[in-house]
């Protein structure tokens, strides 16, 4: 791979342009101790993860608070909290509805 930030971005994701993008590499690898090749890294690895849809985060994140230990009852009042915190408009899911997109 190459130095060069722009190499290999997406063309588009979501909003973000590819000059978007690698606008924003180059300013990471400009103010930070990252190479550019990290920082073009680091982009594409926080795009996916907020590349996520509402219904992926809500399994992804379910499976993250079983683990914790946490009840069924508290993480959906987690979730439902989260779900209105983060960068895309979800819905307002009812507890059966959490329960649906994480058991099917």
């Amino acid at each position: 791979m190459s130095d060069s930030p722009d190499a290999s971005l997406p063309s588009a994701t979501g909003t973000l342009a590819t000059a978007d993008l690698a606008e924003l590499a180059e300013y990471l690898a400009r103010t930070s101790r990252l190479t550019p090749t990290e920082a073009q890294r680091i982009v594409h690895e926080v795009i996916a993860f907020l590349g996520d849809t509402p219904e992926e985060f809500v399994r992804r994140r379910h499976l993250q608070l079983q683990h914790q230990g946490l009840s069924n009852q508290a993480i959906f009042e987690r979730l439902s909290i989260e779900l209105r915190a983060l960068r895309f408009r979800a819905p307002e899911f009812s507890e059966r509805q959490l329960r649906r997109q994480i058991y099917g």
